[in-house]
């Protein structure tokens, strides 16, 4: 549900981009920076090698690709952990859970 949830804010902030570009013409940059104000010119770290890694997502990349890409690690994550518990715990995977229906031979007793 929380990986939805982050998927459906991700379409919604999409459709706010295209909506803008009907009525304006031109593709609005909504990122992270965008959203929090962040200036251009800021220099997050004085080494070059973390500085362009993090301007590259907080200023070049939508924020909609990074939602849903949140979603799907989201979801991973979730079921991984589900898995992982179920080892633990001692119970049977979902699609284990459920017994196999016997076919029934017409002789009722």
């Amino acid at each position: 549900m929380f990986a939805g949830i982050i998927l459906l804010i991700g379409l919604m902030f999409l459709a706010t981009q295209l909506m803008i570009q009907g009525s304006t013409g031109a593709w609005p940059s909504i990122t992270v920076a965008s959203e929090l104000g962040i200036p251009a010119d800021r220099v997050f770290s004085d080494w070059m090698i973390l500085e362009r890694p993090i301007w590259f997502i907080l200023g070049d990349v939508q924020l909609c690709i990074l939602l849903v890409l949140a979603a799907a690690l989201a979801y991973w994550v979730m079921d991984w952990t589900d898995e992982m518990l179920s080892r633990i715990f001692g119970r049977p995977p979902p699609e284990l859970a459920r017994e196999p229906e016997l076919a029934d031979s017409g002789k009722s007793v």
